[in-house]
């Protein structure tokens, strides 16, 4: 098979013909339609280059695709099922590759109102949203704040807020480009999005708010979680998927009675228990319930090219400068074509 290979000493990505994988048990080997890139994939590489070696040198997290083949003793599957999947760090590789074999419990029925290039964007962010927004309860008296909306668990954050039927949400934005998909694409209000630039945003996000939030989730980092941490009201939520609070943020939450909430979307991989990974399917099932039914709309992609090293090594240029809205997606031509 094709794939994309980190090498001489994560300096480069290189394109290789490798073995197909092997059926491990419990495995489906899926026939990879097309990859999603994500933030985590330029850190990895970042990291490789620093000295601390990626758990494989083929990178990439989420997948959609059709079954090839599948281990004995699994169910629910064939070969030629259109099917997407969160394959983190369980799969036996990344997604950069033609074929990849993950554990089945990380493996759901791609919703059908889809292309193989919308349910790529999907698992990542997508999931790493769901979690993120798990304590918050989905009824109009609820508030979010969001900082980083416009990203690519920013967008489905907004997506699920909106199907959660949440009264209230401010986001802060900095681009006219991020403004616009927003508005345009998200249909955000002007009215919500507060420019992060503005070291007076965090006053004028409450005051859109009509007070504090019952949730502050942070998708940046450094100052844009210190906001969330003041924002957040009595017996509120701060959240963060990048980094932990600072001891002073901390005593923001001491004073609201407030709880932190570290969201690791890959927690569930981190234990033997194949029970746990179960639950990936599970959000994956789901997004597909709500995005067949109307509840989600579509995600917004952007195409980063065919399966080659020139289009990982753009992708990566691209998130690592924070350059995109929405997803970026690669395409694998040879799985496309006989589908």
């Amino acid at each position: 098979m094709k794939a994309i290979v980190l090498e001489d000493g994560a300096a480069a990505f290189r394109v290789r013909e490798l073995p197909l994988p092997a059926l491990r048990a419990g495995d489906i080997r899926i026939r990879v339609a097309a990859a999603s890139f994500n933030p985590i994939d330029w850190q990895i590489r970042r990291a490789a280059a620093g000295g601390k070696p990626p758990s494989h040198p083929i990178l990439g997290r989420d997948v959609s695709g059709v079954v090839d083949a599948i281990a004995n003793g699994v169910t629910g599957f064939a070969p030629g099922d259109e099917v997407y999947s969160y394959i983190g760090t369980l799969a036996s590789s990344g997604s950069y590759a033609e074929y990849v074999s993950v554990p089945a419990e990380l493996v759901s029925p791609k919703p059908r109102s889809l292309s193989h290039d919308q349910a790529a964007a999907v698992p990542v962010a997508g999931i790493t949203a769901k979690m993120a927004l798990a304590g918050l309860r989905a009824d109009s008296t609820r508030s979010l704040f969001l900082a980083g909306a416009s990203g690519g668990v920013g967008s489905f954050v907004l997506e699920l807020a909106r199907a959660m039927g949440l009264g209230r949400v401010v986001v802060s934005a900095g681009r006219s480009e991020s403004r616009a998909y927003l508005v345009e694409h998200l249909g955000l209000p002007e009215a919500g999005i507060v420019d992060y630039r503005d070291p007076d945003f965090p006053a004028k996000a409450a005051a859109r708010n009509g007070g504090p939030f019952d949730m502050a989730l942070d998708l940046v980092g450094g100052k844009m979680l210190s906001a969330c941490c003041q924002l957040v009201g009595m017996d509120g939520i701060a959240a963060s998927a990048v980094e932990a609070p600072r001891e002073e943020d901390v005593e923001w939450l001491f004073q609201r009675n407030a709880s932190f909430h570290a969201v690791g979307a890959n927690a569930y991989m981190l234990t033997d228990d194949r029970t746990a990974w179960s639950r990936y399917a599970a959000m994956l099932r789901e997004f597909g319930r709500m995005y067949d039914s109307g509840a989600m709309r579509p995600p917004r992609v952007q195409s980063a090219g065919p399966l080659e090293a020139r289009t990982v090594e753009r992708a990566h240029e691209l998130l690592e400068r924070n350059a995109v809205v929405g997803k970026l997606v690669m395409s694998c031509e040879a799985a496309c074509a006989t589908t």
